[in-house]
């Protein structure tokens, strides 16, 4: 007979004789089971047959030994309990002659205790809300029924872990984990807390649970993670009911409890002062250590003796992100500029990891790191989608773009301050000097078609970070105030991601500042004045373009580290742009480049146009592009400008045209 068996077979007989002794003689004739089941059993062969050294043995010895500190009245109650949920009819019986369950009160009477004092009961009934369910009625305490449970039941028959109710997960202490690559402080000041009775918030994001996990091998303690969500559907009573039996199986296990997921979207009962009441009271009742992770505004207070430890994870630093990567780098042995990723992308150390298993999975170390860099590209735009504009993957690079050499030298000047500026800041110390306005930003002023727009592609390119393109007809609103928090939408979207962000058309929105005449004035230089703020606050690369230098605030000018004010192109520029829109693999005859560069005084943007204008007509006539079909495009482009032609414009080549 396993041992389990024996505790209740033994409390039912001795509960038997009780109510036999109290004057209810043949009180089993009602229930055959029962009856059978003390005719079999005597407390003598029940003696003779204890001693099992199986795993229920060490449970239960633990459970009353360690955790019901031997008390008799406890251990009686807990058998009562047990016997209960083995053998239906016992709970039966003894409501047919008690009036009730299982209660506290039987199991002072069958010790010989008829009179407990208030303090008695209530010092019994508080260990066992540890333990099973106590369902406090309106009656003296010791009547309050007692109802034991899964958690209970799996527990003394030696489970390895407690049942897991929906959204619970167990972790094992020594599961394997990887090391630490940053903030193993905060680990070792949450086990301090944690061994002192304290609650422990962590909010802000990337980590949370990662970091709680190491808490709990530190503490050498088994850990249950309870993930919430806005789905469930619970009510005031059932969320008290799951933290509650969620506690029973931490105390019973001896575990640290991890509660993730909290957030301002959860029900009202879910959060603040009620969150404390319904979740946190059941795990302080029994010293279980207390994990709380918290999204968005959430923050707890601890009452009276309840000591609550905050930990915020910030937003990850350059030289953390560094050690991010490089740690997975030797984990798994990948070769990865660790520098340049911690530069590029402003991940959270859980974001690297999820970006680095992706790679893995995909071919790791075999593959491209502009694989790579698109991983995390992907990673850091993941549930945000409303951006206000359009995020691009540019394919144009320098050899695409022709400006004259001191303009290209700026750019790569503006490419290295992208890439080295922490070289600056951090090893060359000017961080100190510069606590805000370390943006990288670049107006780029001139004519239209001059080449603006391609600059901040090429820029992206070069960089290998996306192009955030603002749409400003969405950012811009008339109500007062939205402006601005669109705007800040917008920033917060490319400082996270860390695309390249371009207003293109900037004096729209970057105008200068006039008189107050009217009150809408007033709010316009509001605007302004923000957006000159939160540029001082922006740590990315933003660029303006803009066709009118001169509408640009002067404040706005200031906070620029670079100017480039685009001319017409000169002859020599102007070849390189009609070669490099004339590929080799465009059907042509006989097209005379220096003569379209020298005799046009045309935008890159203008030819551009010219040409796709020239091959769609010689599509059209199917015959190969040439010189008549390019003229007769020049032609068009002049009269779209209103620009009268004349005759001789054409020179050499006039006899092409009908006049």
């Amino acid at each position: 007979m396993r041992f389990l068996e024996i505790v209740i077979y033994k409390v039912i007989l001795k509960t038997c004789i009780y109510i036999e002794e109290t004057g209810r003689r043949n009180s089993l004739e009602r229930f055959p089971f029962l009856r059978m089941l003390t005719e079999r059993l005597n407390e003598e062969a029940l003696e003779r047959e204890a001693g099992d050294g199986t795993a229920q043995t060490v449970c239960y010895r633990r459970l009353t030994a360690e955790l019901l500190e031997g008390d008799k009245v406890l251990i009686t109650a807990l058998d009562l309990i047990l016997a209960a949920m083995h053998v239906p009819e016992f709970g039966a019986y003894l409501n047919y002659f008690t009036g009730n369950h299982v209660t506290l009160q039987l199991a002072f009477e069958l010790e010989g205790v008829f009179y407990p004092d208030f303090e008695a009961v209530f010092g019994r009934l508080k260990q066992l809300e540890k333990i099973c369910r106590v369902a406090k009625k309106n009656m003296q305490l010791s009547f309050w029924e007692l109802e034991g449970d899964n958690a209970l039941y799996a527990y003394l028959t030696g489970a390895d872990k407690p049942p897991l109710p929906a959204g619970v997960e167990y972790f094992g202490w020594d599961d394997e984990l990887h090391e630490m690559f940053i903030r193993g402080e905060l680990a070792r000041e949450g086990a301090r807390c944690l061994q002192t009775n304290g609650i422990w918030q962590i909010s802000g994001a990337g980590g949370r649970i990662f970091l709680a996990k190491h808490t709990a091998k530190l503490l050498k303690k088994n850990m249950l993670v309870a993930k919430l969500s806005n789905k469930m559907e619970f009510s005031k009573k059932s969320i008290s009911d799951f933290f509650t039996e969620l506690a029973r199986g931490a105390f019973l296990w001896d575990t640290v409890v991890c509660i993730s997921g909290i957030t301002e979207d959860l029900p009202g009962e879910w959060k603040a002062a009620d969150f404390l009441g319904l979740a946190a009271d059941p795990f302080l009742k029994a010293h279980i250590p207390l994990i709380l992770c918290t999204d968005g505004g959430v923050e707890f207070s601890g009452e009276e003796k309840v000591y609550i430890l905050h930990s915020r994870l910030e937003e990850t630093t350059r030289e953390e992100r560094e050690a991010v990567f490089c740690g997975f780098g030797r984990l798994y042995g990948l070769n990865l500029d660790c520098v340049h990723y911690s530069v590029r992308f402003p991940l959270t150390a859980s974001e690297i990891a999820r970006a680095v298993n992706v790679w893995r999975k995909e071919g790791g170390g075999r593959l491209e790191e502009t694989c790579f860099s698109r991983i995390c590209c992907d990673i850091l735009r993941q549930g945000r989608t409303d951006i206000y504009g359009e995020v691009l993957y540019p394919t144009v690079g320098f050899s695409d773009l022709k400006l004259p050499d001191n303009m290209r030298e700026v750019l790569g000047q503006i490419c290295t301050g992208v890439d080295k500026g922490h070289t600056v800041f951090e090893k060359w110390n000017l961080k100190h000097q510069y606590p805000y306005g370390r943006a990288v930003t670049v107006l780029l002023a001139g004519a239209p078609g001059t080449g603006k727009t391609m600059t901040a592609h090429v820029l992206a390119k070069e960089l290998e970070i996306p192009l955030y393109q603002v749409d400003l007809s969405a950012v811009m609103d008339k109500y007062i105030g939205e402006t601005e928090k669109h705007l800040e939408r917008v920033f917060a979207f490319a400082q996270k991601t860390n695309t390249l962000l371009f207003f293109d058309e900037a004096d729209s929105l970057f105008g200068k500042r006039g008189e107050v005449t009217e009150g809408r004035d007033r709010y316009a230089n509001m605007e302004v004045s923000y957006i000159l703020q939160r540029i001082e606050r922006f740590e990315g690369v933003v660029i303006l373009a803009t066709n009118f230098y001169g509408n640009i605030d002067k404040a706005f000018l200031r906070r620029m580290k670079y100017v480039l004010k685009y001319q017409m192109p000169d002859a020599a520029v102007r070849r390189g742009i009609w070669e490099s829109c004339l590929p080799k693999e465009i059907p042509a005859d006989n097209l005379d480049v220096d003569y379209l560069a020298g005799q046009f005084d045309f935008t890159g943007g203008m030819i551009k146009n010219v040409v796709l204008n020239a091959c769609v007509t010689a599509l059209y006539e199917r015959k190969s592009l040439d010189m008549r079909h390019v003229l007769r495009a020049v032609s068009a482009e002049y009269e779209k400008m209103e620009q009268s032609v004349s005759a001789d414009i054409w020179g050499e080549y006039g006899y092409l045209m009908d006049f």
